[in-house]
């Protein structure tokens, strides 16, 4: 008896070992599970495959092993009782009946045990087909939980395409907004054109009124000639009588031509007055339309900036939002592993107090209390799993909510993009109704040219007339042209004497130093002012005298030429002159010895004016002066914030490109052709636009930080074009201010050869140097210091002070940019708006 109580002890004790097998392998499978939810799908399929085949074999393995176990247990049961049968058989016949009621009482008893067995048996079959269900369950809700993954990850993908094509549609708008600021300034330079037409226009009526005067000075001359034959004939009667009625004729066609010319000079005037009208009522109205334009593209400006902001702040919330989310998630799972944790240590007590239970009622005892907690382990594990449930719910609602958000902001900007739309409608529709306004002006400045040609015409046959006339003249009066020559000598000489005493009234009354030429101030008055007022009242005078020197230029080099000419030929000049004014007689031209001395005259009264200034303009005076300018603009002078306060151009947008982008390597080719410097300055600047991260290089990681020197860097480049100063200052230094945890500072100089006598301020030589300083925000609030110089492109290592004074010596180019970079970069933006339209 006691030795098939051992048997069955150590069968329920290899089951005991069985079932906590079973356990560990259902915790195992658990945390792969776990695994899994918070680490995500395995890395490939292979890899899966294999997990799930050895996960089969390890469940096909405890399922035959617990199958054998039960199969040895029967035939253990089935031997105890043919063995219990024999015993009692034998015992039958050797004891006597007295013992036959404590057999049966025994025989009760082991078929007690027996059915205990039996149900032990049952029960642990219904725990392995209970755990192999929740086995099911758990990997379907695995790949439940793998497909909502799956589907969220498209989602955010989907969402994240559609705020790119946002952010496109956004670039596409501000394009087009600087495609219309262009042909805004193609409109104005149109507009600039005819002005410029129109006082073409009213200096050809000018030049005609002097000459229609010129004509009835001619005529006024000619009375007055004929008035001096009347006097000087009065011997030859028959003569007079006969050059009376002539005269006569002749004053009457004079008088007839006087009035046809008033005539058309009214009638010139009237129509100069009527055009002129017109052209300020177009001025007006064009006036008008351009600053509604203007107004139109500000208010349009204004809601796309507006709406970008909206659009990136509920971004931003969104992001917060599913960040939480996925807080919430991660805790939830913490919190399932720590109780995964908690269950286990209370297994393993469990198994340490089983060991040491020694009779068989106990242990089944504390067995059916293990299939309870096991039991209500499952319900918290189902109430854990309807949990999750709810949240993934949750979540999903989140989700719908953020699409709807995100439905409701599209619909926005695409009404922003149709209104957008609109006014590009309406901005064409005035584009063209200025082209018809243009063609009307073009229109009518034709009909003008014809008129003026008209009246040339008629301009020209009356002067034929004259011609005519004067020729009959001269038939007539050949005898006394020597005397009207004298005259006319005499005349010119009296003329001359005028002039040259009316020119020496003139600089007696007017000295150089009381002239009120600038805005009436003299040259006291000027000094005294504050150096910024005397230096706009100087730029203003400077740019009215730019027409002043070529013509002047022009005009000394014709003169010495002519004057020359007159000098060689001075010995056969007056009979040849005499003899091509008798072939060739016209009174518009003068004489060649009256315009020979009014040219000597003019040459004289500028000498002696020359002479009298030359104790303070001098050519070594001038010369010293200018080597003090350039000495003056060889100083390192600081930039404002909307670029440099020479440029004139005025506040900017931002750029929407980078410092990686393309332009910003066209401009680097424009400034210099060496690849090795424009490779630097490209780092330099990246590195800068990154601050305070590093852009990543090939094969390196992007976890860097950049430290800069507690002095600071700074940038030096030279050999610059005006062009590409420009772009530098109008276009990469925006990009480097928006990082707003960089303070920028930027210097120029203009670094002019001083041996040369030319300025090349506004050619395309290379006469621009540039300093790029850049410190840290941090830095410049705590500390105040002088920064040092950093150079990336210079062969000196050592760094240098930022002094105004310094040499610059290191990047500088060495070809000569024949274009603008910033026009290639416009050029380049209204290419990709007309490819993309």
């Amino acid at each position: 008896m006691e030795k098939d109580l051992r048997d069955a002890y150590a069968a329920l004790k290899l089951l005991r070992a069985d079932l906590v097998k079973t356990r560990r392998d259902k915790r195992a499978l658990e945390a792969s599970l776990s695994h899994l939810q918070t680490h995500g799908p395995p890395p490939s399929a292979a890899q899966a495959r294999e997990s799930r085949e050895t996960q089969q074999m390890q469940h096909e393995d405890a399922n035959a092993q617990l199958w054998r176990l039960a199969a040895i247990y029967e035939s253990r049961l089935a031997e105890m009782e043919i063995q219990l049968l024999h015993n009692n058989c034998q015992k039958k016949e050797a004891t006597p009946e007295v013992e036959d009621n404590q057999q049966e009482v025994e025989e009760v008893e082991k078929l007690a045990l027996l059915h205990k067995l039996h149900s032990l048996t049952a029960t642990v079959e219904q725990q392995t087909q209970t755990m192999l269900a929740q086995q099911a369950a758990f990997a379907l809700q695995k790949g439940e939980l793998e497909t909502t993954l799956e589907d969220t990850q498209h989602q955010l993908q989907a969402e994240k395409s559609r705020a790119t094509d946002a952010l496109l549609e956004q670039q596409a708008a501000k394009e087009r907004y600087e495609f219309l600021e262009t042909q805004v300034e193609i409109l104005k330079q149109d507009k600039k054109t005819l002005e410029e037409e129109n006082h073409t226009l009213h200096k050809n009526l000018a030049t005609h009124a002097q000459t229609s005067r010129i004509l009835q000075q001619q005529v006024q001359e000619k009375d007055e000639e004929l008035t001096v034959h009347e006097k000087t004939i009065q011997e030859q009667k028959e003569r007079q009588e006969r050059y009376i009625t002539t005269l006569r004729d002749l004053e009457n066609t004079c008088e007839m031509f006087k009035t046809q010319d008033a005539a058309s000079e009214a009638k010139r005037s009237a129509e100069t007055k009527e055009y002129e009208a017109k052209l300020a009522d177009i001025q007006e109205t064009y006036t008008f339309k351009v600053a509604k334009l203007e107004n139109e593209l500000e208010t349009t400006h204004k809601q796309l900036t507006a709406a970008t902001t909206s659009r990136a702040i509920e971004l931003k919330e969104q992001d917060v939002k599913f960040q939480a989310v996925l807080d919430k998630l991660r805790q939830q799972e913490q919190q399932a592993t720590t109780l995964r944790d908690l269950e286990t240590n209370f297994a393993d007590v469990q198994a340490k107090l089983t060991i040491a239970e020694t009779k068989l009622a106990d242990g089944v005892k504390q067995y059916e209390q293990q299939l309870a907690q096991a039991s209500q382990k499952l319900l918290v594990q189902e109430q854990d799993h309807e949990q999750h449930v709810s949240s993934l719910r949750d979540v999903e609602n989140e989700l719908a909510r953020v699409q709807t958000q995100l439905t409701d902001t599209e619909a926005k900007l695409q009404l922003n993009v149709t209104l957008f739309d609109e006014k590009l409608a309406q901005t064409c529709q005035l584009a063209a109704e200025h082209e018809k306004t243009a063609r009307v002006l073009a229109m009518e400045k034709k009909a003008l040219q014809q008129d003026v040609r008209e009246a040339r015409q008629t301009s020209k046959v009356k002067t034929e007339e004259l011609l005519h006339f004067q020729s009959m003249m001269k038939q007539k009066t050949g005898d006394h042209s020597q005397r009207l020559s004298q005259y006319q000598a005499r005349c010119e000489r009296l003329e001359t004497q005028l002039l040259s005493s009316e020119d020496h009234k003139v600089y007696e009354s007017n000295p150089s130093g009381e002239l009120r030429t600038f805005h009436g101030l003299n040259d006291a008055e000027i000094i005294a002012l504050p150096s910024s007022k005397a230096w706009v009242i100087l730029h203003s005078a400077i740019t009215k005298l730019e027409d002043f020197f070529p013509y002047l230029e022009a005009l000394s080099s014709a003169l010495q030429d002519v004057l020359a000419l007159c000098k060689s030929h001075a010995t056969f000049l007056p009979t040849l002159c005499e003899r091509f004014e008798d072939k060739t007689v016209s009174d518009k031209t003068q004489p060649v010895l009256v315009m020979a001395l009014k040219l000597v005259r003019f040459a004289a009264v500028l000498k002696t004016q020359v002479q009298q200034d030359d104790a303070v303009v001098t050519l070594k005076a001038v010369q010293g002066f200018r080597k003090r300018v350039l000495d003056a603009l060889a100083q390192w002078y600081e930039c404002g914030v909307d670029g440099c306060d020479q440029s004139g151009n005025g506040s900017m947008p931002t750029p929407t490109f980078t410092t990686t982008s393309r332009e910003t390597a066209l401009i680097l080719q424009n400034w210099t052709s060496d690849r090795t410097k424009q490779l630097g300055v490209r780092r330099w600047l990246a590195r800068m636009e990154a601050y305070p991260g590093v852009p990543p290089l090939r094969g390196a990681s992007s976890n860097r930080v950049l430290e800069l020197p507690p002095e600071s860097c700074t940038l030096e480049l030279e050999d610059m074009t005006p062009e590409v100063k420009d772009a530098f200052l109008l276009l990469l230094i925006p990009i480097l201010k928006q990082n707003r945890a960089l303070h920028v500072r930027v210097l120029t100089r203009y670094t002019e050869n001083r041996g040369s006598t030319s300025s090349c301020d506004g050619g395309t030589g290379k006469v621009w140097a540039m300093r790029i300083h850049v410190q840290s925000a941090v830095t410049l609030q705590t500390r105040k210091s002088r920064p040092t110089s950093f150079k990336l492109t210079s062969t000196d290592d050592s760094p240098r002070p930022l002094a105004p004074n310094s040499p610059a010596s290191s990047v500088s180019s060495s070809t000569s940019s024949s274009a603008s970079s910033r026009l290639q970069i416009i050029q380049e933006r209204l290419q990709y708006l007309h490819n993309n339209a």
